[in-house]
């Protein structure tokens, strides 16, 4: 294969970017039956679908007419759909089917890989067969695809969609229909899922773009109205109040799940203040740089599971798309490609890199954890996954910064 070959050929070039990539290959196309092993020991989650349950239960609600949105024993919403009500219009189909949870996984998936695939044909060339269905098992490889698919979650779905909305980026530049396009695919992300609200900063880099996204806001909101009327609506403000009252104090990541992921955890409350600040940066970045579509969007994706106040392992599916962009960039540019593959390595080993620190570190440093006991957020490589993509980004975008547009020249040389 091309790739393959491509890969060899770089062993005297970039040595370090070329072991590393050949390791994390054969780590991706083995971790399925890691995987097998760890289900063995009850270590990982079985494939239940659990979430998918929430999304089944509610549109069953939703075609008996009764309350979609079911408050807990505690009074709270946790385990049941938290979904605007207008998206329960995409799992109805597969709420309907003997296995719907299994197909939804799959299609999700097979839709994931479909869009990655238009990714990498749009960055570099178009890919054989070949490289393709090895490129699906490599995706199944990454853990926290995995680990969505085992959830039934939306992770999947919507890390397609990004990669939808670049490509259509990237066709945008000659055509008005692709940068709407482009826009509107961001818009239904976010209004989807509030948490992505990050992954928008490209929007802010194109005026067409910015108006399809509020447009395809807009037109969901109506048509959710539409179909499940203002009361439903009403109760479905009860569950975003609920849900930003759960981004308070983060539990230790020594009480280790599966989906565990937060990167500001030790900061308790005031890592608000954090992602206001990083908030701010993207958004001015993305309004500030010229001519760096690419490096933005891959900024905001890149960006995203840091700077959300809920964060969960499964939200690292969207850094693929972002790693592609940057690693693309970094070879164009001759720049340093193993950083964000690096990012992308830390990313994949996130969830039994923190169950590995939180269980052996009592063992060899025990008066550290117990003089520091937040040590543990900060080994999280999911977090430095981030930051090293996200840092790669950041600089990049720096670079395409022109201030002097912006801003009267100190000199006063233009008048």
């Amino acid at each position: 294969m091309p790739s393959l070959a491509r890969l060899r050929a770089l062993w005297n070039d970039r040595p370090a970017f070329a072991g590393l990539a050949a390791a994390f290959a054969c780590f991706l196309l083995v971790y399925p039956a890691i995987d097998w092993w760890l289900r063995s020991i009850d270590l990982a989650p079985p494939f239940v679908f659990w979430d998918f349950g929430a999304y089944g239960g509610a549109v069953e609600r939703w075609l008996a007419n009764e309350q979609i949105y079911e408050r807990n024993a505690d009074g709270g919403f946790f385990g049941t759909y938290l979904y605007p009500p207008v998206f329960l219009v995409l799992f109805r189909p597969f709420a309907q089917l003997p296995n719907g949870a299994l197909v939804w996984a799959v299609s999700s998936l097979l839709f994931l890989w479909g869009c990655l695939v238009a990714v990498v044909q749009t960055l570099t060339r178009r890919l054989s067969w070949p490289e393709r269905l090895f490129g699906l098992w490599l995706l199944v490889g990454f853990q926290p695809v995995l680990l969505n698919v085992k959830m039934g979650q939306t992770g999947a779905f919507m890390a397609g969609l990004l990669c939808l909305a670049f490509v259509a980026m990237e066709r945008g530049h000659a055509d008005r229909g692709a940068r709407l396009a482009s826009g509107a695919a961001t818009g239904v992300v976010g209004v989807f899922k509030f948490a992505y609200a990050p992954v928008g900063a490209h929007l802010l880099a194109n005026r067409e773009r910015f108006l399809a996204a509020v447009g395809a806001g807009v037109g969901l909101v109506a048509l959710s109205l539409l179909l499940f009327g203002l009361p439903i609506h009403l109760r479905y403000l009860d569950v975003l109040a609920w849900g930003v009252g759960q981004g308070g104090v983060a539990r230790s990541p020594a009480l280790w799940q599966a989906p565990y992921f937060k990167p500001l955890g030790a900061l308790g409350g005031e890592a608000v203040w954090l992602r206001v600040a990083g908030s701010a940066v993207v958004a001015g970045y993305a309004l500030l740089a010229r001519d760096a579509d690419r490096e933005v969007f891959a900024l905001g994706v890149a960006a995203f599971p840091l700077l959300t106040p809920l964060g969960y392992t499964y939200y690292l599916v969207s850094l693929l798309p972002a790693a592609a962009i940057l690693l693309h960039g970094e070879f164009a540019r001759d720049g340093r490609p193993v950083v964000p593959l690096l990012g992308l390595v830390l990313a994949s080993l996130h969830s039994y890199g923190t169950y590995g620190v939180t269980r052996l570190l009592p063992e060899v440093a025990a008066p550290l954890v117990e003089a520091w006991p937040d040590v543990y957020f900060y080994l999280q490589p999911g977090l430095w996954g981030c930051l090293l993509l996200t840092g790669t980004a950041l600089v990049r975008v720096a670079d395409r910064v022109e201030l002097s547009e912006r801003f009267a020249r100190a000199d006063g040389s233009d008048g």
